[in-house]
C-alpha cells in the first residue's frame, strides 16, 4: 500500500489552525475546488497535471441561508463548568470532504453538512463552537492530547477506535466507488483485483475495507488490489480525474456531491458495502458527550437536524437518535 504526497505546489501550514464560525455564509466552488481540495494540515489548494481532468464547471451558490438551533435550557445544563463558563466549544475539524466539510468563498470560512449541525448544536446549548482545522489522521491524536474538546470529521464508529475515543452519533454513511462515466472497465465493488483503487488516509476505507477486498482478491487467485492512499479524499478523487486510479472508495454522499458537478465525467455506484454510523469523537471519559447526545437529539425532534442535512443533499443518513459510544458501553 503506497501512501501518496500531495502534488508539488500545495501549500502546507501547522496542524491547527482556527477557522471563523459564522452565522451566515455563502460557498461557491467550482469541480476544481471539490477535487483537489481546501488546506488541511496535508496542505492547501491545487490541481496537478493535465490529463483526464473535468474542465471546471460552476457550482450553485450554497450555504447562504445559516439554519440555527434553539436553545434549550436542560441541554444546556448538561454542559461540563468549565465550558458552561467559557462559553466555547473547541473542535478539531478541517475543509476537504464536501458536502460535510469545505470552504466558503472567502477562502477561510468552514463550511458544509456537518460543520452547520455542530454549530446548531451550539446554539442549542448556548455556547459557540470554534473548529481547528485539524487533518483527518490528526484528529485522535489532538483528542487524545486534549488540544481540542472534541472531533467534527465524519468519523466511522469502528471497535479500533472505540477503544481510544467516546462517541456521538449524528449520521449513516454508505461506501460505493466513483468511476468515469459510462464505468468503461467495469469495475464494482466485486471486481476490484488488479485495479487501481484511490483512498484517503486514515480511513476506514483505507485502513478496513481495502485489507477485506485485498484479502478477498488473494483467496481467489487474482490480481491484487493496486491501493493508492492520498492524505485527503479530494486528493484521491483528484488521482481519477488524472488517470492515475481508475475508481476511488469513499461515502457515497461525498462522491455523489462530486459526481454531480463534474460536467458529466464521472458517476458514482449505486451499490453500497457496511453502511457505517458516524460520530462526532471525544476524549475517553469526557463530560461532555451528554450534552452534545442531547443538543443533537432537540435538533432531531424539533425538526432542525433534518432541515440541514436536506440542504446539503445528505438526507439518506438521517439517524432517529443520537446515542454515546463507549469502549465499555457505558
Amino acid at each position: 500500500m503506497t501512501v501518496l504526497p500531495p502534488p508539488q505546489h500545495r501549500l502546507s501550514h501547522p496542524a491547527l489552525r482556527p477557522l471563523r464560525s459564522v452565522a451566515a455564509f455563502v460557498a461557491t466552488a467550482g469541480v476544481v475546488a471539490v477535487l483537489a481540495g481546501c488546506a488541511s494540515d496535508t496542505g492547501g489548494t491545487g490541481t496537478e497535471g493535465s490529463s483526464g481532468g473535468a474542465e471546471p464547471a460552476p457550482v450553485e451558490t450554497i450555504g447562504s441561508d445559516f439554519i440555527a438551533g434553539t436553545f434549550d435550557q436542560e441541554a444546556a445544563d448538561l454542559l461540563p463548568a468549565d465550558i458552561a463558563e467559557a462559553g466555547v466549544i473547541h473542535a478539531a475539524g478541517g475543509p476537504g470532504y464536501a458536502p460535510h466539510f469545505l470552504l466558503a468563498d472567502d477562502g477561510t470560512t468552514l463550511t458544509g453538512n456537518d460543520i452547520e449541525l455542530l454549530l446548531a448544536v451550539g446554539d442549542v446549548l448556548g455556547v459557540t463552537v470554534e473548529h481547528e482545522d485539524v487533518g483527518f489522521d490528526a484528529m485522535i491524536p489532538s483528542l487524545q492530547s486534549e488540544r481540542v474538546d472534541m472531533a467534527n470529521g465524519a468519523m466511522s464508529v469502528t471497535d479500533e477506535r472505540l477503544a481510544v475515543v467516546d462517541y456521538v452519533t449524528y449520521f449513516a454513511g454508505g461506501t460505493s466507488l466513483i468511476v468515469p462515466t459510462g464505468n468503461p472497465l467495469g469495475i464494482d465493488l466485486e471486481s476490484m483485483c488488479g485495479r487501481r483503487i484511490a483512498v484517503q488516509q486514515g480511513t476506514v476505507y483505507a485502513d478496513n475495507y481495502m485489507p477485506e477486498f485485498q484479502s478477498a482478491c488473494e483467496e481467489a487467485g487474482e490480481e491484487p488490489i493496486d491501493v493508492s492512499v492520498f492524505p485527503t479524499q479530494p486528493d484521491a478523487t483528484l488521482a481519477l480525474t488524472s488517470g492515475r486510479a481508475d475508481a476511488s472508495m469513499s461515502d457515497y454522499g461525498p462522491l455523489t456531491y462530486v459526481a454531480e458537478r463534474s460536467s458529466g465525467a464521472l458517476e458514482v455506484l449505486e451499490e453500497t458495502y457496511d453502511p457505517s454510523t458516524w460520530g462526532f469523537t471525544f476524549p475517553q471519559g469526557s463530560d461532555l458527550t451528554p450534552a452534545i447526545a442531547a443538543a443533537v437529539n432537540v435538533l432531531i425532534e424539533d425538526g432542525t437536524y433534518e432541515e440541514i442535512l436536506s440542504k446539503w443533499g445528505v438526507t439518506s443518513g438521517a439517524i432517529e437518535e443520537s446515542e454515546m459510544l463507549t469502549a465499555d458501553g457505558a
